[in-house]
């Protein structure tokens, strides 16, 4: 992440990664030119009736009175709306965002840790459409509004316009030694937030590892560590920005305090007109509340601000475009001298792999731990890259295939698949709405599951045996109609019965299947992956 980067030249990367940015900086600006205006027409009426009931027995200023209610009603109806409509706006950037950011993920894996990469699609790209919703505008309008508002002070009072001036003047270097200290905090705040996040996943997958050697207490006393860690430098955060807002406030009231006295100054020596030193004095503290209100919404923008930094550092990296159509009908599969690429590989250099699959053939991919299985399964997926060679489908290179729709054809289970959902109905179609229950029990019916679809799993299916959540994750695929399954270990921790049902329903389908195993089974084309140094042994 860039350290030194401003919030300015942060919305300038935004602006270059998503021109939905652009609707709000111009809602930003229409707001800040109609505050400005209303302001002053409302310092303008209420100082001309005030005036006039002051000097005059009989009131007769209906004029000011409704360009009063006006400038009041318009400026209230544009405060009003600001923030919902900046906030319409923003919706589409988070979802822009988020989609790219996976995408990137898909392609590339996770920047940090899976946990990090998380916290930041969630609650980070939710930080950076707050940004943009809320200390965009207020940045905007601190910069358009108090310029307007001088220029208006210059005209009608230059003594006072001399005061806000060099009391705005003092302004930059407040926030510019206030500020660089709540960035640095609010960095090394958002670095703790995900830190602890990876930390807390770790703790979660490995508990039972943990508790199995008693170490499960040292553990969750390490987390409550790095949880007080965070809470003390949030607190430190919210100290900087405490004083932030209290050296703005104090500025402020001096100023508007110091126009106060050359303005009674002047009108007792009969200098100056009643209507123009209240017009002014009402003026003045305007000048400095967009600055204000700027300041509290750049400290509660934090998050977004740092987070925004690495979505866009993510976003930066190129991606490869694909450009060829996905195969519409079940693919045969080539593999050209393929070495996977795995960063920390066991045994020696791997041999290149060649090999054809036709289409809606059965494949056994196996070959010794660590060898990179699932690694070539991915890589078939297009979700990881090759060390050398090539994966043809359909005679097209997958690196050519335009991902969504190559993903929509591909039917995908892990070793160890996830299954998320209180029933049957809920595990097997995800949420989608375009899957029927008659494609659902159409699907249970290919894995030999006689399950209602309103029966309740339990949390992740514990409910069900080990062979049965099995099969309930293949159902899963097969609902989909992929043309290209890829399964990764699908007997694993299954007993011999279990796994010769999986087996048997593999073999009865249609589409093309790749099996990454460590049992011996018929198929209709063998890939066996080696180590070359093993060979020459």
């Amino acid at each position: 992440m860039n350290k030194a980067e401003r919030p300015s030249a942060l919305l300038k990367r935004l602006r270059r990664v998503s021109p939905l940015v652009e609707r709000a900086v111009v809602v930003a600006v229409a707001v800040g030119v109609i505050t400005t205006a209303a302001i002053v027409g409302q310092a303008v009426a209420l100082a001309n009736v005030l005036g006039g009931l002051f000097h005059h027995a009989k009131f007769d200023e209906v004029s000011d009175l409704v360009l009063f209610s006006t400038a009041t009603l318009v400026r209230s109806v544009t405060n009003g709306l600001a923030e919902p409509v900046t906030s319409w706006i923003a919706a589409p950037l988070r979802r822009d965002l988020r989609r790219r950011l996976l995408e990137h993920v898909l392609r590339r894996g996770p920047f940090e840790s899976i946990d990090a990469t998380v916290q930041l699609a969630t609650r980070g790209v939710d930080a950076i459409e707050s940004y943009v919703a809320k200390y965009v505008p207020s940045m905007f309008l601190a910069s358009v509004a108090p310029v307007l508002l001088l220029g208006w002070l210059a005209a009608t009072d230059w003594w006072s316009f001399t005061i806000v001036i060099i009391s705005v003047l003092l302004l930059p270097l407040f926030m510019v030694l206030l500020g660089l200290e709540a960035k640095a905090k609010m960095e090394e705040r958002w670095k703790q937030q995900q830190q602890l996040a990876g930390y807390f996943g770790d703790v979660v997958r490995g508990m039972t590892v943990l508790k199995s050697f008693n170490r499960s207490e040292d553990a969750v006393d390490n987390l409550e560590e790095v949880g007080v860690s965070l809470r003390n430098n949030t607190m430190a955060t919210l100290r900087v920005a405490f004083m932030s807002s209290f050296a703005l406030e104090l500025l402020s009231s001096l100023a508007t305090a110091l126009v106060a006295l050359v303005l009674g100054l002047r009108l007792l020596n009969g200098s100056l007109g009643l209507n123009v030193a209240l017009a002014v004095l009402l003026v003045t503290p305007e000048v400095f509340l967009p600055l204000r209100r700027s300041a509290a919404q750049f400290h509660s923008s934090a998050d977004g601000i740092a987070a925004a930094s690495q979505v866009l550092d993510i976003l930066d990296e190129p991606l490869v475009k694909r450009t060829m159509l996905a195969p519409a009908t079940v693919p045969s599969i080539e593999l050209r001298d393929v070495i996977v690429a795995i960063e920390h590989r066991r045994g020696g250099q791997p041999e290149p792999v060649s090999s054809f699959a036709p289409a809606g053939s059965l494949v056994r991919l196996s070959g010794p731990s660590g060898i990179g299985k699932t690694t070539l399964l991915k890589a078939m997926a297009g979700l990881v890259p090759l060390a050398s060679g090539q994966i043809l489908v359909n005679g097209v290179d997958v690196g050519n295939l335009r991902e969504e729709e190559w993903h929509r054809v591909i039917g995908w289970l892990p070793q160890d698949p996830h299954l998320p959902g209180n029933t049957v109905r809920d595990i097997v179609n995800l949420g989608d709405s375009s899957i029927s229950d008659d494609n659902v029990r159409e699907a249970l019916a290919k894995v030999r599951l006689d399950f209602l679809l309103d029966r309740e799993t339990g949390e992740g299916a514990r409910s069900l045996s080990a062979g049965q959540r099995r099969r309930l994750a293949l159902a899963r695929c097969l609902v989909r109609r992929p043309l290209l399954l890829l399964l990764d270990e699908p007997t694993a921790h299954l007993d011999g019965p279990n796994a010769l049902v999986i087996e048997q329903i593999l073999r009865e389908l249609s589409m093309t299947r790749i099996v990454a195993t460590h049992r011996p089974f018929i198929a209709d084309v063998a890939i066996e992956l080696r180590s070359l140094e093993k060979n020459a042994l």
